[in-house]
């Protein structure tokens, strides 16, 4: 009988999410280059200081990006996604815990990648027994539970181990709980693919947790005499089966992934834990938790896109128990300042191998990634991607991808016939990958930022349907998650202490809305919600424009799913993307330059603390795009268009024309009638949020209100028909009110 070593060092490589993010759009970084140079040396670290050594992925390695989809077209690979997989072969990676985006491209996608991986995707929950792939795609191989990585590699599989150094490291996956809320409409691009006992066909959730399967797991490594375990827990920022260390047992390391910030020790050493300019962590590298049985567990993760590589060096005792952490422990950037540190640390220069760049020349070289350095505008300010942000507040280049929708889909549907008025879009926050830097906009970075490509959907809905929409948008707020919206045309405050609802198909009682309005096609005002009440007839309907991911369910959409599945109602799905659609709209309705602060000084979506409100940002902002230039700055309610000095809010009470800088003939005005009587005429915006009060004074140090059958009469008070309203003020005669002035505010209706 072997008896283990008293001391096994262990060096854990690891990433995740990296979604085939294999360069930076705006700077042109090869991320890949420098992710490859940084594990190759850490590898030739581990051999100089005697360590075993793994390198692990966990989950995400793909997703349908400018890359992913260059592979297609480059003979030696042939097939979409292939290039990422030879990437990991090329740089010997242990195994890969399942997350989600591996299946975005749909389960044939997904087969020949693994078909051609060198080594296993490991997931306990997920069910691949009854998937078939379609034609010209290879079978899905199952492969053994417990077996090495080298058996299982090439297939899917529940659990594996690899034995380095002479000792058996078992690798136990899990996928999100969320899975089949966010791929794409999974009953037909995922045929047959399923949790272990099942999902709720009302929210996708799993019947079953993913603990006992991974604790099923456990037992059958620890079976095989294994006593070092590491579990590849693709968790996502929110999930309904959280896998606690508390509740776990006989797993020492959880390397985790899918979620939004990354680990890191306090202080950089050399190039350990030193972090790219401007990033800073959110924990410490490692963290240390407790299980069931009161023994070590380390929870450890990394950044995402290639932008850092983690390592883990951890000691064993005889027992398989955490014994010590090196304090080289953390993320190594991938920059070239990290590399060259690494280099002097190692000794020897830390180059990614003649495979690598082999397969990024191949990249780099192909037409479609050629073509996309066409410049189609310029930004003044960054355009904010960052995923931090698009799955928690609205951003400007959230703003400009949901009135990109908006402004396509209402051209559409006037091409086409459609027959509904498109009035409202609505985008997912989960479905911006990338910021733009600017000042160029290119097809690359337009690519990389709307990585997905998802295609234009158009539906009419109810305003009850409408708000189940909106409820499941801001449900899982404060949480990062990507359903989180970016929307035009309508405006939506929200309370987030108030329980969050979502995956329903209709709602006539809010839970977190506090203020739903829309701003139709046609000009109209149309409060669905004010203050926690529902408004108006439930069945009044909106076109929405929005993409096929959340038509057909995706991000808990159920409202649009049970709208696309009725036969009977208006839903379409278009050939039409979204990169093709942010595209043109900078080019034709900007003319090609984007002017958007960030973050909006009127966001569309605000917590309910927020001081502006919704249905005032609502109808404020569909006067605007109808006044302002396209292409000319236009900036919030704070701001000032043409620069005369008074802020845009005073230009929208006023219906001034903001790209003109005259203000004659539009402002209050006092006259005399016929009697010699003062007569106070004011034209506005007829906006039940705006509020205005009349003010007189004798001298111009004593102003108060005026008081109606007081201080005056109402001669006429009438809508123009336009969206404005004129009001025309008698002063009696008696008053001793020698000037006049008019004071405007907002606040909410009826107040």
């Amino acid at each position: 009988m072997r008896i283990p070593a008293a001391d096994f060092t262990l060096q854990i490589i690891h990433s995740s999410d990296n979604e085939s993010a294999f360069q930076d759009p705006n700077t042109g970084e090869a991320k890949i280059l420098n992710y490859a140079a940084v594990a190759g040396s850490l590898r030739n670290l581990a051999f100089r200081d005697q360590m075993a050594t793994l390198h692990l992925t966990i989950g995400d390695h793909t997703l349908p990006g400018p890359f992913y989809q260059a592979a297609a077209e480059i003979p030696e690979f042939g097939h979409r996604g292939l290039a990422d997989i030879a990437f990991f072969n090329a740089m010997g990676l242990t195994a890969n815990g399942i997350g989600n985006h591996e299946f975005d491209g749909g389960i044939n996608d997904f087969a020949h990648m693994l078909a051609a991986a060198d080594y296993p995707f490991i997931a306990a929950n997920l069910d691949f027994s009854g998937v078939q792939p379609g034609q010209g795609a290879p079978d899905i191989e199952i492969g053994d539970d417990g077996a090495s990585v080298q058996e299982n590699a090439g297939k899917v599989c529940r659990s594996a181990y690899i034995e380095v150094n002479g000792e058996k490291i078992g690798l136990i996956g899990r996928a999100p709980a969320d899975f089949f809320n966010v791929v794409a409409d999974p009953e037909a691009t995922l045929p047959g693919l399923d949790f272990y006992g099942g999902r709720d066909p009302g929210t996708n959730q799993p019947l079953v947790s993913a603990l006992g399967q991974v604790l099923e797991q456990v037992d059958v490594l620890k079976g095989k005499g294994i006593n070092k375990i590491i579990l590849l827990d693709h968790a996502q920022d929110f999930t309904g089966d959280p896998l606690s260390a508390q509740n776990l047992r006989d797993i020492d390391i959880v390397v985790a992934a899918g979620s939004t910030g990354f680990m890191a020790a306090p202080e950089p050493d050399g190039p350990f834990n030193l972090l790219r300019e401007g990033d800073a962590s959110g924990a410490p590298y490692p963290t240390f938790r407790l299980d069931s049985e009161g023994n070590t567990v380390l929870v450890v993760n990394s950044d995402q896109l290639y932008r850092y590589v983690g390592q883990l060096i951890v000691s064993f005792d005889s027992f398989g128990h955490i014994k010590a952490i090196d304090p080289r422990s953390g993320p190594i950037a991938t920059t070239a300042e990290s590399v060259a540190l690494l280099s002097a640390e190692i000794g020897r220069p830390a180059v990614p191998s003649g495979e690598v760049e082999h397969i990024w020349d191949l990249l780099q070289s192909s037409d479609s990634i050629t073509d996309l350095f066409e410049v189609v505008g310029t930004t003044a300010e960054e355009l904010n991607g960052e995923r931090a942000n698009v799955r928690g507040r609205e951003t400007n280049l959230g703003r400009l991808v949901a009135d990109s929708t908006l402004w396509y889909a209402r051209e559409f549907a006037a091409d086409e016939g459609i027959a509904f008025p498109v009035d409202i879009a609505l985008k997912n926050g989960g479905g911006i990958r990338g910021t733009i830097t600017g000042p160029n906009v290119t097809r690359l970075t337009v690519n990389a930022a709307l990585a997905f490509d998802n295609r234009l959907a158009l539906v009419e809905m109810t305003a009850a349907e409408l708000l189940a929409t909106m409820e499941n948008a801001v449900s899982r707020y404060p949480a990062l998650d990507g359903r989180f919206p970016q929307i035009a045309g309508l405006a939506v405050e929200f309370d987030p202490d108030l329980p969050g609802i979502s995956d329903q198909e209709s709602m006539t009682v809010p839970s977190r809305i506090k203020s739903l309005v829309v701003s139709r096609a046609n000009g109209d005002l149309d409060v669905v919600v004010d203050g926690f009440a529902f408004q108006g007839d439930p069945s009044r309907s909106f076109g929405l424009a929005t993409n096929n991911f959340l038509l057909t369910g995706g991000d808990g959409y159920r409202a649009l799913k049970a709208i696309s599945d009725d036969p009977s109602r208006d839903a379409f799905e278009t050939l039409v993307g979204e990169q093709q659609i942010l595209a043109d709209y900078i080019i034709e309705a900007l003319g090609g330059v984007v002017a958007l602060v960030d973050p909006p000084a009127d966001p569309r979506v605000r917590e309910a603390s927020a001081e502006v409100a919704p249905a005032l940002l609502a109808s404020y902002d569909a006067w605007a795009s109808q006044f302002y230039d396209p292409s000319a700055p236009r900036g919030g309610m704070a701001d000032d268009f043409n620069g005369d000095g008074f802020s845009n809010l005073f230009a929208y009470a006023f219906n001034l024309d903001p790209t003109s800088g005259s203000r004659t003939g539009a402002l209050p005005g006092i006259a005399r009638d016929a009697d010699g009587s003062i007569l106070l005429a004011c034209t506005h915006r007829d906006d039940p949020f705006l509020l205005f009060d009349y003010e007189g004074a004798s001298d111009l140090g004593d102003w108060r209100s005026m008081v109606q059958g007081g201080d005056f009469s109402l001669v006429a008070a009438q809508s123009n028909g336009d969206g404005t309203r004129t009001s025309i003020l008698k002063v009696d005669p008696s008053s001793d009110l020698r000037f006049f002035r008019v004071r405007f505010s907002y606040g909410t209706a009826g107040q």
